[in-house]
């Protein structure tokens, strides 16, 4: 062994959810995704596009495998030891469009995800995609927006939504992107970008954030709370490589 080489002297096994694969020279793939015990990372697959490879087919995009590996902090890209596909979603290659949303929701959770509580995460993750699946492939609205809440939920920035941010009156009628949540009118006259609040969006939001994919999938939110989402989620979740959540897709 080299001088100064970090090996862990654990094998890692754990449930991993590929979101990217990168070509590595001739014939191996790097895959990036999510692990349920520790967060993002970026699997090498040797081989993989040998037709001879036992580790060909066993990891997919958007698909479950367990893999095992030996974690190394002195490296970004870990070698894939065994891998073994446990659940695949072929349902979500029918439609293009559904496939692209399912991919952004990854990439947010690439770049946002936190090591602590990724168990969370990934168990989120694979439940959307498990509903998208089961509903021949439509990744709906309301399960895109569903997921967007619950992730803020579980960074822990779910705002209060029943107070101005400024005077805490618990007239609230308005809200900012610039003030970072709520107005009532008369903080509201000092935004130039305020979006009308009601009890409505409030209701729409918590129930985005309680309910379960199965049931989110036959709920429709009103335009003004995918509205309010995208501007919480803009506000809490930043992305790396992104200034912010794509809005074009819908």
């Amino acid at each position: 062994m080299r001088t100064g080489e970090d090996i862990s002297l654990k094998l890692l096994k754990t449930l991993f959810i590929p979101i990217r694969a990168i070509p590595f020279m001739e014939s191996s793939i790097i895959f990036q995704g999510i692990s349920e015990k520790i967060g993002p990372v970026s699997l090498l697959v040797k081989g993989y596009k040998r037709p001879s490879s036992k580790l060909r087919g066993e990891i997919d995009i958007l698909s479950v495998s367990h893999v095992l590996f030996y974690p190394k902090s002195t490296r970004e890209v870990h070698t894939v030891r065994e891998a073994k596909m446990i659940e695949n979603y072929p349902n979500i290659y029918k439609n293009y469009n559904t496939l692209q949303e399912c991919l952004k929701i990854g990439k947010i959770l690439l770049h946002t995800t936190p090591r602590v509580s990724a168990s969370s995460f990934f168990q989120l993750y694979r439940g959307l995609l498990k509903e998208v699946n089961r509903i021949d492939g439509v990744c709906k609205r309301s399960l895109y927006f569903g997921m967007l809440v619950k992730l803020l939920h579980l960074h822990g920035v779910f705002p209060k939504l029943d107070e101005c941010v400024r005077c805490k009156s618990k007239k609230v009628a308005y809200i900012s992107l610039k003030a970072r949540g709520p107005l009532c009118p008369k903080c509201a006259k000092a935004y130039d970008d305020t979006l009308p609040y009601t009890p409505k969006m409030a209701q729409e939001l918590f129930f985005l954030l309680s309910r379960d994919f199965s049931e989110i999938s036959r709920f429709k939110p009103s335009s003004n709370t995918e509205d309010l989402i995208r501007q919480m989620t803009e506000i809490h979740i930043t992305m790396d490589d992104e200034n912010e959540v794509e809005k074009g897709s819908f």
